[in-house]
């Protein structure tokens, strides 16, 4: 299962540090294992128009700016706080309700 993680969708705008995502998106892959593939969008949430992942995780500040065709893709939000306190828990349970091979 595929899972894009995107920070922004606005061309130019860092919401959160670059690190402190791969570190949230490598606690999420340790606990969802290997029939999960979890890859940064580094283009500004260019994967929510190319429909090419099974999930995507959006930070919740973009909400806004994302357009309707990108809304009908099946997003879940985090915060900050959840990039920050390493909290996986509520999306490692999403996600893994979502994995049709489960």
């Amino acid at each position: 299962m595929q899972i894009n993680v995107i920070t922004s969708v606005v061309a130019g705008q860092e919401t959160l540090k670059t690190a402190d995502v791969q570190a949230f998106i490598d606690a999420l892959g340790e606990q969802l294992g290997n029939d999960y593939t979890l890859s940064l969008d580094t283009d500004y949430g260019q994967s929510l128009t190319d429909g090419q992942a099974d999930v995507y995780l959006v930070y919740f500040g973009s909400q806004a700016n994302l357009s309707p065709e990108q809304r009908s893709q099946m997003i879940i939000f985090f915060s900050d706080e959840d990039v920050h306190n390493l909290a996986t828990h509520r999306f490692v349970d999403t996600i893994q309700q979502l994995n049709p091979k489960k």
